[in-house]
């Protein structure tokens, strides 16, 4: 539910004692992402909803921010690209904002109004309903912002093409074992892609496995990080899975990974150079016990 919530601080004073806001207030907002298909020239019409899971109650803004992405980690970016049209322009809510007592749900019902000669392909912008807790002198006043995201399609001939650019689980690792995968989108649309991953020890029991959906932008590159969170400290596992994207299924080639935590790594380390130390010294200790019992002779 808090898929998009940030935290933000407002507005605060160089004299900060205290910060002012009630921690028993939680805002949330449902859904976190819609994806309509609309056609150039219409308006599409949807609705939202703000809950107060907290205490008490606050008043709240509602306002829209362009969206987009930076980076293969898929930063995320609230502004406009001095190029790209502002989409957050496109939406139009039915209230500003209000007051929502603690316990309650309000509706926010909106408009996404396409221009008449928008070209087919995707937009992104997100719809943001964030606090306004009352200023208290000599304090920094915390408010709290959760969003929802809009992968708009604009109908019409889109461009859809990607590809699986890398898959990557290095054969020696430090706990997690950790898995990359890197997702290209070529066109000029969204699109989700499913990632299944399975983790096996020797004997082919399953110890971990990982179903996620991710949506990948037009014209970017997503890594994405798959870490095995209990991972024990040494451990030799197979690691299997595939992608799913655009219709098509790829397997992923089977990785084999030997995990050692630094610790065992020590041992092993330590074991090594003592076998080592053993192998090059008990010969030569031999050879002049050797040697000594011939002189004596």
């Amino acid at each position: 539910m808090r898929g998009l919530a940030a935290l933000l601080l407002l507005g605060g004073l160089t004299s900060v004692p205290g910060i002012a806001h009630a921690a028993s207030q939680d805002i949330t907002i449902t859904p976190t992402s819609v994806r309509p298909t609309i056609d150039p020239g219409s308006v599409y019409h949807g609705s939202f909803q703000v809950l107060n899971q907290g205490a008490t109650g606050y008043r709240y803004l509602v306002y829209a921010t362009p969206y987009r992405i930076s980076g293969e980690d898929y930063t995320p970016d609230f502004t406009a690209l001095p190029t790209a049209p502002n989409i957050s322009s496109w939406l139009n809510f039915s209230v500003p904002g209000g007051y929502i007592n603690a316990g309650q749900t309000a509706t926010i019902d909106y408009t996404i109004s396409i221009p008449e000669n928008t070209q087919p392909g995707g937009y992104y912008a997100a719809a943001f309903a964030e606090t306004q807790y009352p200023k208290v002198a000599n304090s920094i006043t915390l408010n709290e912002r959760v969003g929802e995201l809009f992968y708009i399609q604009v109908a019409g001939p889109a461009v859809t093409k990607g590809e699986l650019l890398t898959w990557q689980s290095s054969f020696l690792q430090k706990p997690p074992l950790t898995s990359t995968i890197r997702l290209q989108n070529d066109g000029s649309v969204h699109y989700p892609a499913t990632i299944r991953l399975n983790v096996q020890d020797i004997l082919g029991h399953s110890k971990y496995s990982l179903t996620t959906d991710k949506e990948l932008l037009p014209q970017t590159i997503r890594k994405v990080i798959a870490p095995w969170k209990q991972t024990p400290s040494i451990g030799l596992f197979k690691v299997t899975g595939s992608v799913s994207f655009l219709g098509q299924t790829k397997t992923l080639p089977t990785k084999w990974v030997l995990v050692m935590s630094s610790f065992v790594r020590l041992i092993v380390a330590s074991l090594v150079v003592l076998i080592i130390l053993f192998v090059v010294i008990y010969p030569r200790l031999q050879a002049r016990r050797k040697t000594k019992r011939l002189r004596k002779g």
